[in-house]
Order: structure tokens, then C-alpha cells, then sequence
């Protein structure tokens, strides 16, 4: 019993070539961006705010952090990453890491907002 395998046409490859490509494309974004690819379908989109939230302060804003906050961020990171128990948790518990990421970003904001006015004070004061 020979059975012909069944073949691509043209059209097909390309197009299953094409998401294979998009699928990788797409995946090394969501790793870049801090999320598993796994767990990202099955997530509530505020646990996913609150994790883009956290890797952008670890990378960025990680020195205006006090202790306290950091073990919270530290915490909440080590539940979201167990694949198995992400899926339990709460869109509520994101809301404190959501508050948080948008203090430090004031905080920053203003510290920036500061050293310009200090940088024009100083131009404006330099003698001629």
C-alpha cells in the first residue's frame, strides 16, 4: 500500500513559511518586551500592563526604588513567572504594581524636569 504524501502547493509554502516567520518574529518580541510567550494568551491584560510595568522599571528605575518597593516588585515577578499558578492570580494584584510604576515615573519626570532648569539656570548665568 503506497500512499502519496500529500504536497504544498506554492502558495501554501509561502504562506506557511511566512507565519513561521511572523511566529518567531512575534515570540522574540514578547521575550524582548519581558513576557512568556506561554502563559501571554491566557493572561489578563492588567497582569500583562503590570509586568511590561515591571521590567521597565528593573531596566530603567531601579535606583529611585526604595527596599520595601523593590521586594513588592520582586514579589509580584516571582508569582507571574510560575507558569503554573499565573493563571490563578487576580487582575487586582496588578493594580498596586501599576500605581507604583506611575510614582517612579513622576518621581523621574520631575528629578529630569529639575536638572534642565538647573542646566538653564547655569547657561543663562554664564558670564559673556
Amino acid at each position: 500500500m503506497n500512499y502519496k504524501k500529500k504536497r504544498l502547493t506554492d502558495k501554501q509554502f509561502q504562506i506557511n513559511n511566512s507565519q513561521k516567520y511572523d511566529s518567531k518574529v512575534t515570540d522574540n518580541f514578547l521575550k524582548d518586551c519581558g513576557l512568556n510567550t506561554t502563559t501571554f494568551s491566557k493572561l489578563p491584560t492588567e497582569l500583562l500592563q503590570a509586568r511590561l510595568a515591571v521590567v521597565e522599571l528593573k531596566n530603567f528605575y531601579w535606583h529611585l526604588l526604595t527596599k520595601q518597593q523593590a521586594k513588592k516588585i520582586n514579589k509580584f515577578n516571582s508569582k507571574l513567572i510560575n507558569k503554573k499558578k499565573c493563571h490563578e492570580l487576580s487582575p487586582s494584584l496588578a493594580y498596586p504594581i501599576l500605581n507604583l510604576a506611575t510614582k517612579i515615573k513622576r518621581q523621574a519626570h520631575q528629578q529630569e524636569l529639575q536638572a534642565r532648569h538647573k542646566i538653564q539656570e547655569l547657561r543663562y548665568n554664564q558670564p559673556s
